[in-house]
């Protein structure tokens, strides 16, 4: 799923109990994985890649890199500013950036432990690959279909919670 879906979903579980911070943190940093389970569609980063080499963990500075990061980050940012937009209450403005948040945390975490490998982000990356769905969708379904899991998430919890 792109960061906005997982930004949405996070921020949506926090509205639901938003006097439990810890509580929201694990349940939307779990929601990725779940989430991540449905086939669904990711956009191509070309500069970035999860496959880098023992030898090659470097990053160059091209066009391709910052072009990649300006994508993750609006992904990112949109994602954000949607699960404030429809969750955040004065009292939980706080919590709903923290459910987001956690709910995006794992892609980052996976990018950080291919340049920066370690033992406690080895066994969460295997289960990510693992849980990640291995049927990716085509553009228009898949983006449509992620839109429509957001507001169908969203119109659940803002009807029912």
């Amino acid at each position: 799923m792109i960061l906005s879906t997982h930004a949405v979903v996070g921020g949506a579980i926090a509205s639901l109990f938003p006097a439990h911070p810890v509580l929201v943190a694990l349940a939307a940093f779990a929601s990725h994985f779940a989430i991540d389970a449905i086939p669904h569609w990711d956009y191509p980063v070309r500069a970035i890649s999860l496959k880098l080499g023992a030898n090659n963990r470097r990053l160059i500075g091209d066009l391709r890199l910052y072009l990649d990061l300006a994508l993750i980050g609006f992904d990112a940012c949109a994602g954000l500013l949607i699960a404030i937009w429809l969750f955040a209450t004065p009292a939980a403005t706080g919590v709903i950036v923290l459910g987001a948040l956690a709910g995006m945390a794992p892609d980052p975490v996976r990018f950080v432990h291919t340049v920066f490998p370690n033992r406690p982000l080895a066994a969460l990356q295997r289960f990510h690959k693992w849980i990640h769905t291995k049927s990716n969708l085509k553009w228009p379904l898949g983006i449509s279909s992620q839109a429509l899991f957001a507001a169908a998430i969203s119109w659940v919890v803002l009807t029912v919670g």
